[in-house]
């Protein structure tokens, strides 16, 4: 075996190992900031929630309730099976249990309990349909391409979900009129696919220029020495 490229391995070998246990400690950290913009979106969605349900008369700033009793308490239930999943996560980090899947299975919680909002509330013609940029943009805080494709994958499948709810619901007579036009949902599909890809492109550039600096520095001390 020649002894340049055995070094290249054992180098390429150590390298891998360095960046997997300083992407163990970065994932800690972000899903720790993910949770925390995690209850913070759930208390501002809720929060406005409140205002659609009683409304707000302030002067010229009035906004007029718009939603029942039925929808407020089903979205009530929502956002407290919301919060105790993020509750749950907090106990994990707080515990210093934090396995491999705690990230999958947040981020598809959150997809799933996204999903089952917008399928209650107007679909695919609901604003919270941005929802699905901010999972995608939180699974980027943990340094992960599985995350984020997983994370993005999961977020199409979900507005397909809730897309083909709409067009169903409008086909049995539903009269609130929650279908798109198909091109709407492939430019939903193409811009979720699209965040996917730039984030993963972002994590490879951050690799890429953690390495280079690890070998400057490197350069530097053995110019240093020499």
């Amino acid at each position: 075996m020649d002894p340049a490229n055995s070094q290249e391995s054992i180098a390429g070998a150590a390298a891998d190992r360095q960046w997997f246990v300083v992407g163990r400690w970065q994932e800690y950290a972000g899903e720790a900031r993910a949770n925390l913009l995690r209850i913070a979106g759930i208390g501002g969605f809720y929060f406005i929630e409140l205002l659609n349900y009683y409304g707000l008369h302030l002067g010229p700033l009035d906004l007029p309730a718009s939603v029942d009793l039925g929808f407020h308490r089903t979205m009530t239930a929502i956002v407290v099976a919301w919060t105790m999943m993020s509750l749950a996560t907090l106990l994990c980090l707080q515990l210093r249990i934090f396995p491999a899947w705690l990230k999958y299975a947040t981020t598809l919680g959150d997809v799933v309990l996204l999903t089952t909002t917008l399928i209650i509330a107007d679909g695919p013609r609901s604003p919270l349909i941005v929802g699905y940029f901010l999972i995608i943009v939180l699974a980027g805080l943990r340094f992960q391409l599985p995350l984020i494709w997983c994370a993005t994958i999961a977020s199409m499948l979900g507005y397909l979900w809730v897309a083909w709810v709409g067009q169903l619901l409008v086909e049995v007579g539903d009269r609130r009129q929650l279908s798109v036009p198909g091109y709407y949902q492939l430019i939903m599909l193409l811009a979720l696919l699209l965040t996917g890809v730039v984030l993963g492109q972002i994590i490879r550039r951050v690799r890429a220029m953690a390495e280079d600096l690890l070998v400057r520095m490197r350069r530097q001390v053995g110019g240093g020495q020499q």
